[in-house]
């Protein structure tokens, strides 16, 4: 029986169960919400220290300058994404209340330096911004305050809303997210550590790199970069990433970590047409070689006032012009409007260039191909949590006890029986490194069967879109038959058998229902 079917059923039956107990009151309401949680997007928070670039990433993935961005630290309220036909903005107070303010009043709701004007601010849990991106139609997105901000306020708003401390504020609505982004501006360090262990052991499971991914924010700064050096700042920065996932705690932790160059697209939002016109004139007048030296030292590009700079503009000009899209996002920029990219192309582009959009195709294709097997763990370990509480209160003869046993007892057997979750034990080994597979090969097979690639048949065969049922019968019968062999090989380790038994498990139900449909 599928997935899906299973949890619903399971979660219907445990709803009878407690319906009948007054006592089961607190359980009852749990998996109601529970079943909500299932039908809504999956939901991603975007977390790390202070200055991390988190808010400029947002804005960066929206394709749109929505969240306020600056030198300073500025995101004082959690904000939440989700998506709607037209822009618009609700304020969660922390007595419960809902205001629905203007869209062009976020701000007001959202920085630090609004509260000198907005005397509600410290009143706010969260705000809504509900946006017309095609990225928000699969997931809802979290932005949150620094984790390590200088003001305790901030960093206590994003602590509550995961709910990973124990503040009385904690939202009981929103709970915690189901997976997340952790952005390094630089590189991880303990502090990172312990807020990733904590996201992961205050109620979503495992630690497990299934619903966690990092990113280094500023890959185009000094030090990473060099202006001068034929890489892009994201190739460049891909060498520290690497590193980074050498750590074997970040391995634990997250799936990867990728480098983006998010201030270049956010500030592709802010240009002008006369900022165009300007960039446009630049690459018709000077050449790459001569743009980079102007460009070497960023406070000179700025503040110069030598004749020789004025074919750059005006140190207005060159000013907004590093503030929003950096030295590199100038450079990238004139270079493409050089090769004849339009303007209205550009945006796209810089998407690619700055690794925005492999983050967004990761999304994609690690977090929302597999939504519902994270929901599912989430859920899982939540009814674990409310279930142990409950049963702990109970007299050992009471309804109440005895319910929470059934409950246990046939969430156990869910797990245990069912094979999509004996594969996410299969990926967290892997993830974890206690298992190795011996060829790339493998490896590949393994991905796609437990949904890395796509969730349809052909893409976790790795087969054409189209292909026939003859054919894609006969490719699961060959990968039966492949890792069968695989999983009979003694000279293997214990955890390579076990996890060979259950990819060729997976395999045959392929082939099992693909041969129905061919008999048919």
């Amino acid at each position: 029986m599928a997935l899906k079917t299973e949890v619903y059923g399971f979660l219907k039956k445990s709803a009878r169960l407690c319906s009948g107990c007054p006592e089961a009151e607190p359980i009852l309401s749990g998996i109601r919400d529970m079943q909500t949680r299932l039908e809504t997007p999956l939901r991603v928070a975007v977390v790390g220290i202070m200055k991390a670039g988190k808010s400029t990433f947002m804005n960066a993935l929206m394709g749109k300058d929505i969240l306020e961005t600056g030198t300073l630290e500025t995101t004082y309220t959690v904000s939440w994404f989700k998506y709607a036909d037209k822009p618009s903005l609700t304020v969660r107070m922390r007595d419960g209340t809902e205001r629905n303010e203007s869209f062009e009043s976020l701000s007001k709701w959202t920085t630090r330096s609004a509260g000198e004007e907005n005397s509600l601010l410290n009143d706010v849990q969260y705000v809504i911004i509900y946006y017309p991106s095609e990225v928000l139609k699969k997931m809802e997105f979290i932005d949150t305050p620094g984790l390590n901000s200088i003001y305790g306020t901030d960093a206590q708003n994003t602590l509550d809303f995961l709910s990973i401390s124990s503040s009385e504020d904690t939202l009981t609505e929103a709970s915690k997210a189901d997976a997340v982004i952790y952005a390094f501006s630089r590189s991880a360090g303990n502090f990172d550590k312990d807020i990733l262990d904590a996201f992961h052991s205050g109620g979503s499971g495992e630690t497990s790199p299934i619903n966690s991914i990092g990113i280094l924010t500023k890959a185009d700064m000094s030090g990473i970069w060099d202006i001068y050096g034929e890489q892009t700042p994201v190739e460049t920065a891909l060498a520290v990433t690497k590193k980074q996932m050498e750590n074997p705690d970040m391995k634990r932790q997250l799936f990867s970590i990728y480098p983006v160059c998010a201030k270049a697209v956010e500030g592709c939002s802010k240009i002008t047409e006369l900022e165009w016109s300007g960039l446009s004139a630049i690459a018709e007048k000077m050449s790459a070689e001569e743009l980079t030296d102007y460009l070497f030292d960023a406070k000179t590009f700025c503040e110069c006032q030598d004749e020789e700079f004025a074919a750059l503009g005006t140190a207005a000009f060159r000013t907004l012009l590093i503030e929003n899209i950096g030295q590199y996002g100038i450079l990238e920029i004139v270079r493409q409007l050089r090769c004849g990219a339009t303007k209205e192309e550009i945006p796209a582009i810089m998407q690619e260039k700055c690794g925005i959009a492999k983050v967004s195709g990761t999304l994609q294709s690690h977090f929302s191909n597999r939504t519902f097997l994270i929901k599912a763990q989430y859920i899982f370990n939540y009814l674990r949590s409310i279930v142990s509480a409950s049963r702990k209160k109970a007299p050992r003869n009471s309804k109440l006890y005895h319910i929470c046993e059934q409950i246990s007892a046939d969430l156990e057997s869910l797990i245990s029986t069912q094979q999509t979750f004996k594969e996410l034990r299969v990926l967290q080994m892997y993830y974890n490194n206690q298992v190795a597979f011996v060829t790339p090969e493998e490896k590949e097979d393994f991905l796609r069967v437990t949904g890395e690639y796509g969730k349809t048949v052909e893409e976790k065969l790795g087969m054409p879109v189209g292909s026939s049922v003859a054919a894609l019968t006969e490719a699961a019968k060959k990968k039966v038959e492949q890792w069968h062999l695989y999983a009979g090989c003694f000279m293997k380790t214990r955890n390579y058998i076990e996890a060979a038994k259950i990819i060729s498990r997976s395999y045959e139900q392929m082939y099992y229902h693909l041969s129905a449909l061919t008999d048919d």
